[in-house]
């Protein structure tokens, strides 16, 4: 069996050498053989990043000089794959030690009919990255509405599946719109979680997603993110969970004031408020009119205390 790992590296020499040691350093089952891509996605340090790469012989390099972001770097590697499990694994992450055993363990309970499994993550310091990280089971396009089971997990796909899709739906340069995806999939079938640990998830890294939705330019590609979500399932939100609807919203609204677009936020919040859930929107409220300096320390501080989810 080929198990094929893809990486979309942007700037990633100092991360990229750990995270190709995480995926060849434990023994493979028999049988099994690896099948790595790592796609430079308009780098600085593409030198350095080529040199590291070049260490693991059986990985494959492709490079290209304009940075078109992670989706657009997934989706140039996604053809050539030859995997029967395509993994997709951040190249400021790592593997666990064990990784092979949680896969085959991942792969004895993956129904044959799920085209995506979830596998759960845990963070550098040894937390969880997930809701309910002792879940293993189904996940339905009705769950991804509601927001169960929300985290940030690794996701495996069939190899078949992903190659016939032709990688990620992609928004557009640099925005990186996962969900989109993942509810276009679960809309047809359900999915599958794990709760099986391979992936090491780096919540340290100045370059991390979360640290970029912070800045004007990473919060408009979130905010052009929801608009493409809410186009295609604002109908089965609204009927099927519109709570969650109006959270999504008036987190929408809060990314468009750190964007800049200060009237496009009230309009947003105004369309998320409810009575339901009086403190995520008097909380909205209150960070769209402060303002985007004060919005990271403060959502920063609710994640440390509890308050907000912090993954996913």
């Amino acid at each position: 069996m080929i198990i094929s790992i893809v990486t979309a590296a942007h700037n990633a020499s100092p991360t990229i050498g750990a995270m190709l040691s995480s995926i060849y350093a434990p023994p493979l089952p028999q049988g099994w053989t690896l099948d790595v891509i790592v796609i430079d996605d308009g780098s600085r340090d593409s030198e350095a990043l080529k040199g590291i790469v070049a260490k693991y012989p059986d990985a494959r390099l492709f490079q290209y000089t304009v940075n078109l972001g992670k989706l657009a770097a997934v989706n140039y590697a996604v053809p050539k794959t030859h995997g029967s499990i395509v993994v997709i694994l951040d190249a400021d992450d790592t593997l666990v030690p064990e990784w092979p055993s949680q896969l085959k363990t991942i792969l004895h309970d993956w129904p044959s009919d799920t085209p995506i499994c979830f596998s759960a993550c845990k963070t550098n310091d040894g937390g969880t990255t997930v809701s309910d990280p002792m879940y293993t089971g189904y996940l339905s396009f009705d769950d991804m509405l509601n927001d169960r089971h929300m985290g940030e997990y690794l996701p495996l796909f069939r190899g078949s599946a992903i190659r016939k899709a032709g990688g990620y739906k992609n928004p557009g340069r640099g925005v990186g719109c996962e969900l989109w995806t993942y509810l276009t999939y679960a809309e047809q079938t359900d999915l599958w979680i794990s709760s099986e640990v391979m992936r090491v998830y780096n919540n340290q890294s100045a370059d991390s997603l979360s640290s970029s939705l912070f800045t004007p330019e990473g919060a408009a590609k979130l905010t052009r993110c929801y608009d493409l979500i809410f186009k295609d399932f604002e109908d089965a939100y609204k009927k099927n969970a519109p709570q969650t609807l109006g959270l999504r919203k008036m987190r929408q609204a809060v990314f468009s004031a750190i964007s800049g677009q200060r009237n496009r936020a009230w309009a947003l919040w105004k369309s998320g408020a409810q009575f339901q859930a009086p403190l995520e929107t008097l909380g909205a409220m209150v960070l769209i009119g402060l303002g985007p300096k004060a919005i990271k320390q403060l959502v920063v501080l609710a994640k440390r205390l509890g308050l907000l989810r912090r993954y996913g």
